[in-house]
């Protein structure tokens, strides 16, 4: 099993990975993507895009909320021991692998801002690990994934911190 957080974070430092190595391999064959005031138009139009799919990804929408997602989960009776750590495995070599090759080869027969394509994905899943930690937060669960292996998508949530260290929700104080 793995934290959603992490699975999340995981595909970012990924992307970011494709990214870099994609721009490289452009750089060096093509020269550069686009100017500079071009880059800055694209990386503002992605972060748009991403802060109003995010914002709609904190509904419970039907087709594009991820609350409702993360309400669905099922309980755990203790959070799993043997989680894949994000600092033992930073990187999804097989997503990277997928990510990069078709990326670069596109970027270099075809037009050079294809090069900049794997910042979408990786701002994206930045947002879904964003609405995961403030969910986690208000409702004192941590979310994991891959309970089940025929459905490795779907959720369940064990009670307090990672690792069992919580005793539960986080109490809440009121002052006069």
């Amino acid at each position: 099993m793995d934290r959603y957080v992490h699975h999340e974070l995981r595909s970012v430092y990924t992307a970011l990975a494709a990214l870099a190595v994609g721009l490289a391999v452009t750089g060096g064959v093509r020269g550069a993507p686009m100017t500079a005031y071009g880059a800055g138009k694209f990386a503002l139009g992605l972060v748009a895009f991403t802060v109003v799919s995010t914002l709609l990804g904190a509904t419970r929408l039907k087709w594009v909320g991820e609350i409702r997602d993360f309400e669905a989960a099922v309980p755990l009776a203790a959070p799993p021991a043997d989680g894949v750590g994000l600092r033992r495995h930073p990187l999804n070599w097989w997503l990277f692998t997928v990510m990069s090759v078709p990326t670069f080869v596109l970027a270099i027969a075809w037009e050079p801002w294809i090069a900049l394509l794997p910042l979408w994905p990786a701002l994206a899943w930045l947002g879904q690990a964003w609405l995961a930690v403030d969910w986690e937060r208000r409702n004192g669960r941590v979310l994991w994934r891959g309970l089940d292996s025929d459905a490795p998508w779907k959720l369940a949530y064990s009670v307090g911190e990672p690792g069992g260290a919580g005793a539960g929700a986080p109490t809440r104080t009121t002052s006069a």
